[in-house]
């Protein structure tokens, strides 16, 4: 996969379960934090858009789980993205555990622009990441 950002975290006592992992549900979080320092590392602020209105909004989340992180992990989260169509901004996401380098989790988030609750062309935010270089897979 094509990597355009990565962002190390850490498991926190309060994210694992009964079993001693981290909670199946918390794994979404660490995807939404990564995009949303991803955008800040493009210069894109999402309560910025949001009062430009332009509203960034996953529309679908496909998680699959390959190891358990458990409390005190360091981990790794990294983005691909890709552009489908005209509306779609994927991010393809993988967790992987910094000390063993093992896939811990990958996440396939779909997500569109909205402005006044319809969605739109995601300019705004493909034309910022030209600007920075970033390059991305486009299909149709």
């Amino acid at each position: 996969m094509n990597y355009i950002f990565e962002i190390e975290l850490e498991v926190r006592d309060y994210e694992c379960d009964i079993q001693g992992i981290v909670n199946n549900s918390v794994y979404q979080n660490y995807f939404e934090h990564a995009r949303h320092k991803f955008l800040h590392s493009v210069d894109l602020d999402f309560a910025e858009l949001h009062n430009q209105g332009f509203d960034g909004v996953v529309t679908n989340v496909d998680i699959a789980y390959k190891n358990s992180l458990v409390s005190g992990d360091s981990f790794i989260v990294k983005i691909a993205l890709e552009k489908q169509g005209h509306l779609r901004m994927i991010f393809n996401q993988d967790i992987i555990h910094k000390e063993t380098g093992k896939l811990m989790a990958r996440g396939k988030i779909t997500t569109v622009f909205k402005s006044n609750g319809r969605p739109v062309k995601p300019d705004i935010f493909v034309d910022s990441l030209r600007t920075k270089g970033i390059d991305f897979k486009e299909t149709v």
